[in-house]
């Protein structure tokens, strides 16, 4: 027997990536709040370590006016939001999405997320955080 859950909830993450590339190009509506959750104990998301710290297992986030450089990916979305008053650049996998709504419409659902793979992994250990030095001798020709 299908489980069609799966075919719905890659449906719902296509339609999160579809909602925010729009932003992305075209800016939010003025009336539109979308409230974004996700997990933070994945080593895919890329948060400050102090709002790991604060939100071990679960943050939710809304993008409404303050946000900037909104940028989707293929898998993944980044954005700078302030916490605290310290302005960070988080990166959030579709696959821990938990929650996503749209309070101006009414529009909502929950999903199920998805564990990182190896693959996914290793990708963010090659990724530097915000607060990573780069050693550049590893870049250049030999």
């Amino acid at each position: 027997m299908k489980d069609y859950n799966i075919y719905l909830q890659k449906a719902y993450k296509f339609m999160i990536k579809e909602i925010l590339s729009d932003i992305e190009k075209e800016g939010l509506d003025k009336d539109s709040a979308l409230f974004i959750s996700f997990q933070t104990n994945r080593e895919d998301v890329i948060i400050p370590d102090f709002v790991r710290a604060k939100y071990p297992n679960e943050i939710s986030i809304i993008l409404q006016y303050q946000f900037e450089n909104l940028t989707v990916e293929d898998t993944s979305f980044s954005v700078d939001l302030a916490f605290g008053g310290v302005l960070s650049t988080i990166t959030v996998p579709f696959n821990a999405i938990t929650q996503f709504a749209d309070q101006s419409v009414q529009f909502g659902f929950k999903l199920n997320p998805i564990p990182p793979s190896k693959k996914e992994k290793t990708d963010k250990k090659n990724k530097p955080s915000n607060n990573q030095v780069i050693d550049l001798e590893s870049f250049r020709k030999k």
